[in-house]
């Protein structure tokens, strides 16, 4: 008998669909009111542009750190590299 390989099935990811984005709009006026949707439309938009700034801004950090560690762990090596070699100099 063959073994069969078992694939795992990989999961899209679930995006909204129109149907279920008119659903959430409808539920949203009827929740809110027409008066309110607007401004609550406009602070949910200005929190996701703070929160995308503020993930780059994350990102850039966590970036520059890694570079400059990554820097000092080769000034590291390179200077180990070099004691080695002088101390095999003098001996």
């Amino acid at each position: 008998m063959k073994k069969r390989k078992r694939r795992k099935k990989r999961r899209k990811k679930k995006m909204i669909g129109n149907s279920e984005l008119i659903i959430i709009a409808i539920v949203a006026l009827l929740l809110f009111g027409p008066d309110k949707l607007p401004e609550l439309a406009r602070s949910i938009g200005k929190a996701s542009g703070e929160f995308k700034r503020a993930s780059r801004e994350a990102e850039r950090e966590l970036t520059e750190e890694f570079k400059e560690t990554k820097e000092n762990l080769n000034l590291k090596e390179i200077e180990t590299k070099f004691v080695e070699e002088l101390k095999g100099k003098k001996e």
